[in-house]
């Protein structure tokens, strides 16, 4: 919240709350227990889920109707062709770029005692990387996909 989210509870017992951001001037991002949305106005948007890292086509740039279950939502589909994927892995790279400057935040608000205690009460990673940098990760994330989209 102190970066600049804003909360929708969920109506739903159990369920997490929606967190949105806006980034730059026309994207949205919205995060959800069950994945990440990402949306361009001028393009539509993108949603990835949790668990399987396969971008899925939306029509709209806004995470609307909000989707609670992942089952509500709205129309996704495989990106087709080679524009379509241009669009994804676009969107794809301006996620990476808000999560790069969100954790280069997170770094120069609270120092990186922080996330290095989280990493490690979530047991994400092991005593061996403890100092893993999260900006450098993002940004090696990056350069990765942005070879493989060429």
């Amino acid at each position: 919240m102190m970066y600049g989210a804003k909360r929708v509870a969920s109506p739903l017992p159990g369920i997490p709350s929606l967190y949105t951001f806006r980034f730059r001037r026309h994207t949205s991002i919205a995060f959800r227990g069950f994945g990440v949305f990402v949306g361009d106005e001028s393009t539509g948007g993108i949603f990835i889920h949790r668990y399987l890292f396969e971008p899925r086509w939306m029509p709209s740039c806004r995470f609307e109707p909000i989707a609670w279950l992942p089952k509500e939502l709205t129309r996704t589909r495989r990106p087709r062709g080679v524009d379509d994927w241009k669009l994804a892995y676009n969107l794809i790279f301006q996620l990476i770029d808000w999560f790069v400057e969100y954790e280069q935040w997170v770094r120069e608000t609270f120092g990186r005692r922080l996330r290095t205690g989280q990493l490690v009460r979530f047991r994400l990673l092991k005593n061996a990387i403890l100092n893993w940098d999260m900006v450098v990760g993002w940004s090696s994330i990056k350069a990765e996909l942005q070879g493989e989209s060429k």
